[in-house]
């Protein structure tokens, strides 16, 4: 998923390949049981009668709806998400094994596959956190605050965020000092890999540093 548009912009145009992918990961529904694949996803399916449902997810705390069986994806208002949103939660769905995430933290480069995806991650999700925060430290707590992080005893400011149900992540500065420039990380919980794959992993981290940077102007997300 290079060269996407954020997953968080609604009104961005969506090239043709991912509407096909978006197909493609509803396709990959045949024949599944919903429940199970909710059960694995630690999410809530509600049966609506009739072979329909709903599929809720919380996405850093925001709710999403993904309809069953046609597998569509919109929030509480009623409005379809982006798709690229939309195959992230499906891919999600898919993916989710069930196993229990373990709290050991690891980089991007120790997943699956990390080191081929690292430049559009870094550049994406790091970079684009770095460039807003890494001196406006007081706008970074704010922001965490504001997404329901959760302190961690890393770095000289690191946060925990439940960015999907069994899904976390957390975002690590370090300030300025006379020798070194401030910086930025994200880790991922090392069971990761088991609720979506490497190339997801980072569009969602791009996703989250989004939703870091309009929190931090006050706009939802």
């Amino acid at each position: 998923m290079q060269e996407q548009p954020s997953p968080e912009d609604e009104a961005a145009p969506v090239p043709r390949s991912y509407r096909a992918a978006l197909e493609r990961a509803r396709k990959r529904f045949a024949g599944r049981e919903p429940r199970i694949d909710a059960e694995t996803a630690g999410v809530p399916y509600i049966d609506l009668g009739g072979g329909q449902g709903r599929f809720e997810i919380q996405v850093l705390g925001r709710r999403y709806v993904v309809s069953w069986p046609d597998l569509r994806a919109a929030d509480d208002s009623g409005e379809t998400a982006n798709p690229v949103l939309q195959i992230l939660l499906l891919h999600y769905l898919l993916t989710s094994d069930g196993i229990t995430p373990r709290g050991q933290w690891v980089s991007f480069r120790d997943l699956p596959d990390g080191r081929v995806y690292y430049p559009a991650f870094r550049e994406g999700s790091e970079e684009r956190l770095l460039a807003r925060f890494g001196d406006d430290i007081a706008g970074f707590l704010r922001a965490a605050e504001a997404l329901g992080g959760t302190p961690l005893p890393f770095a000289d400011h690191a946060f925990a965020f439940q960015v999907l149900p069994r899904l976390p992540m957390a975002v690590l500065l370090w300030e300025r000092d006379e020798e070194f420039p401030p910086e930025v990380r994200i880790l991922f919980d090392s069971t990761a890999a088991n609720y979506l794959p490497t190339e997801d992993l980072a569009v969602i981290a791009r996703y989250l540093a989004a939703c870091l940077i309009r929190s931090a102007a006050g706009q939802a997300v």
